[in-house]
Formats: C-alpha cells, sequence, structure tokens
C-alpha cells in the first residue's frame, strides 16, 4: 500500500485541476490522477501550423464563476471581447442582421414589426425575470406562454441554443437558460492562445502549491464502504486518503464507486450535451466582415474567434462552425455537410484558403443538461455523496451554480471547501 496522503482528485481537467489548487493552498497534501497522458480535458489547445485548435468553440463567460475564480487563484489570461455588431442570423438559407441592438434591431428582415416590438420588450424586462420560478418549467413551455411571435420564439430558442450548447428545448430549463443568457448578454471572452493557457496556469500554480500531479494513472476503484478511504489504480496497487474527489463525468464516478446509489441514480439521470464542430484554419478570410452567424431555424453557429483573440499568424483566420445535435441521432457525414454549407454561406471560397481541417461529430460540451424535470440548477447533485462519507464530486455538471466551465469550477472550490471544512471542524 502506498503512502498516505490527504487528498485524492482523480481527473486532471478544469475541475480537478481547480479543486486540487484549492485544497494544496488550503495546506492538504494532494495527488492528483489522470488517466490520459495529458491534463486538461475538454480544455486542450493542439496547435497546428502556427494555429490553436481548441476542441470546438470556447468561450469564457466575463462575469461568471470560471473568470471570478481564475483570478482569484491567480491564473493568467487574456482575451477580448467579440464584437457583436455586423453578426448575421442564418435563416431559411439565408443570412440576415442579428438583433444586437437598437438599430440592428430596427433594420433586420428576420423579424416582423410585431417580433421586432415583442422581441424589445421581452429583452428590456429579461433581468426583472424571476428564473428560480422558472427552474422545473421547459425552454418550450416558458416561449410558448410568454411569446406570441413564431419569429421571437425562434430567436430566443436559438440564444439560448449559443449560451447553453443545449439543443433541447423540450427538456432544458428555462430557470437555467434564463440565466445562462442573462450572463451571454453581459459579454464573453475568445481567449488568446486558447483555453491550454488555463490548463498551463492551473498546472504551474497546482506544482507550485505541491499538488502532485500524475498522468497515465488510472483509477480503476475508489476504496470505500461507508467512507471513501483511497483509490485502486489499474496496477493494482492502493493509494490511501482522508477524502477523494471524483472530478470526472457522471458516469465514470458511478463506475468508480458501483456502491453508492446516489452516483447510479446521478448517472441515470444526466443528459448530456452533444456538440459536433468542424474547426478550420484559413491562410486568409475571404469575407473579413463574416465573423459571426447564428442560425435560427437550424441549430449552427459559425464563429472566426481569430478575429477577436489571438488564435492564429498574421494574415490567417481560426474558424469554429458547430451544430448542436440534440438528443436525437445524427449521421455525421450529414452533420459535416451541414457545417460546410453554413461556413460557405458565411465565408465564400473557403475551401480555397484551407491550411488544415478537423471534423468532430461529437464531443460533450457538457456532461449533464440542467432539465426541467430536475429543477434546473437548483436540482443538481453534489458535491458531497450523501451515502458515501469523505467523498466528493465536480464538474459541470455538480452544484447550483453557473454553467459550463462556470460550473466546473465552482463545483470545484465547493468541494475542496467543504473538504478543508470537514477538517477544521474534525479539529475544533
Amino acid at each position: 500500500m502506498e503512502p498516505q496522503g490527504d487528498v485524492i482528485v482523480v481527473g486532471g481537467g478544469l475541475a480537478g485541476l481547480t479543486a486540487a489548487l484549492e485544497l494544496a493552498r488550503g495546506g492538504r497534501g494532494v495527488r492528483l490522477f489522470e488517466k490520459s497522458d495529458t491534463l486538461g480535458g475538454r480544455a486542450v489547445t493542439r496547435r497546428e501550423a502556427g494555429f490553436a485548435f481548441n476542441v470546438g468553440p470556447h468561450a469564457l463567460f466575463r462575469h461568471g464563476h470560471a473568470r471570478v475564480i481564475l483570478e482569484e487563484l491567480g491564473i493568467p489570461f487574456t482575451g477580448a471581447v467579440p464584437a457583436v455588431s455586423g453578426s448575421y442570423a442564418l435563416a431559411q438559407g439565408r443570412l440576415e442582421t442579428l438583433p444586437a441592438g437598437f438599430l440592428s434591431l430596427l433594420a433586420t428582415g428576420l423579424l416582423s414589426l410585431p417580433a421586432k416590438l415583442e422581441l424589445s420588450r421581452l429583452l428590456a424586462g429579461l433581468g426583472a425575470v424571476d428564473a428560480r420560478a422558472l427552474d422545473g418549467v421547459s425552454v418550450k413551455e416558458w416561449l410558448a406562454r410568454r411569446l406570441s411571435q413564431a419569429g421571437t420564439r425562434a430567436l430566443l430558442e436559438a440564444l439560448f441554443r449559443l449560451t447553453t450548447y443545449v439543443n433541447d428545448p423540450d427538456r432544458l430549463s428555462a430557470g437555467a437558460a434564463i440565466d445562462q443568457l442573462r450572463a451571454g448578454l453581459r459579454g464573453v471572452l475568445y481567449l488568446d492562445g486558447g483555453w491550454q493557457t488555463l490548463v498551463d496556469g492551473l498546472r504551474q500554480a497546482a506544482l507550485a502549491a505541491g499538488v502532485r500531479l500524475l498522468t497515465r494513472a488510472q483509477v480503476t476503484a475508489v476504496e470505500h464502504g461507508v467512507s471513501a478511504g483511497g483509490v485502486r489504480l489499474a496496477d493494482g496497487s492502493v493509494c490511501t486518503a482522508g477524502a477523494v474527489v471524483l472530478a470526472t463525468d457522471p458516469t465514470t464516478a458511478a463506475a468508480l464507486a458501483p456502491r453508492s446509489a446516489s452516483l447510479a441514480s446521478w448517472a441515470a439521470q444526466a443528459a448530456p450535451v452533444p456538440v459536433a464542430s468542424l474547426d478550420v484554419a484559413l491562410a486568409h478570410l475571404p469575407r473579413p466582415r463574416g465573423r459571426f452567424a447564428l442560425g435560427v431555424d437550424v441549430p449552427l453557429y459559425v464563429s472566426v474567434h481569430s478575429a477577436t483573440a489571438r488564435l492564429a499568424p498574421p494574415g490567417g483566420a481560426l474558424v469554429h462552425a458547430a451544430r448542436y445535435l440534440g438528443p436525437e441521432p445524427q449521421d455525421s457525414d450529414a452533420v459535416e455537410r451541414e457545417l460546410e454549407a453554413a461556413l460557405e454561406r458565411v465565408q465564400p471560397g473557403w475551401r480555397r484558403a484551407v491550411v488544415h481541417r478537423r471534423f468532430l461529430p461529437r464531443v460533450l460540451a457538457a456532461q449533464a443538461t440542467p432539465l426541467a424535470s430536475q429543477r434546473g440548477l437548483t436540482g443538481r447533485p453534489g458535491p458531497a455523496v450523501p451515502d458515501v462519507a469523505h467523498l466528493y464530486v465536480a464538474g459541470d455538471w455538480v452544484g447550483g451554480q453557473g454553467q459550463l466551465a462556470d460550473a466546473a469550477c465552482a463545483s470545484a472550490r465547493s468541494a475542496a471547501r467543504a473538504i478543508l471544512s470537514a477538517r477544521r471542524t474534525a479539529a475544533a
């Protein structure tokens, strides 16, 4: 049996790295086990021909939990807010002006006059909406109840998809969707150098705080009865600890501790958020003004991230075209063709400028949709696992604070602080 450590963290994504750093700075000895050969999870960035490829489109909410926590931890990053002026809406195969302000709302041919007035009234009063009262109501139900114009409903669904990545209005919690849209309207950042800057910053800070980061180290089980006491590795060795944090997806967490009914239930209820992404590096941008387009009648998105952040060499462009997949099965070849056609509509002639391209038929933007049937964010699990003492979970599916990276970082901090608080209570 290996020497005992204070806390074990399983998983080296944003949640795992954040939890490990918080724990180490709180005075705990920490080991982090990551099964792959690199840290970061979906936050990794790959370099190709001088271009920085994130795993699909990523944005950091300017006033979200992740940015606040990362800045408090001293993690360096830079980025900029993408311009909303000049954005397009893609509807019925045409590009229309995307309403992003008073003038663009007046100018757009996307909406009828009654729909424009309805949209203006809704957005003006969005800050006063009681989102918590709508946690158990679906987006589809709320839009049908609140809006009379089909065009306004379609545009709001598109904005909810954009900010949550969820293409499931029949099940998505309206409260959670409104929270995220309000956060999106306050602005997002595209990060210089990609999200790898966050991974590298967290890694360096964790090492400086004394965290032992072990890659290619697969955990196969949590050693537990009524209490977690460590983990078993793929080589059969056991590492003991006073607490364990599972910074994994819910299915993996349940498999690692199969005697936990809570984890099994959480995994069974989780509805992942899948996205397909066509990521393209171009030698030049065929249409410089075509920086952003949002599908309204189709769940698509095209954005030139390098127009905002440093992700491409001089003169080049890094473009993400994504399809929000939803719960129904999709033919990946058809999805790729659809994304190519959308990119052609926004950037005609893009194929002649390709330096490198990558199609990701299915990546998970988040591990679980905040469902109306589970009361949105308020019904999320964790971070403590109630039927196994000293066992915690962290990730974008955990806790009632934020979504996506915001939830990952916020739940990691909550798990770490619960462990640190428990130790202080025991010592008192």
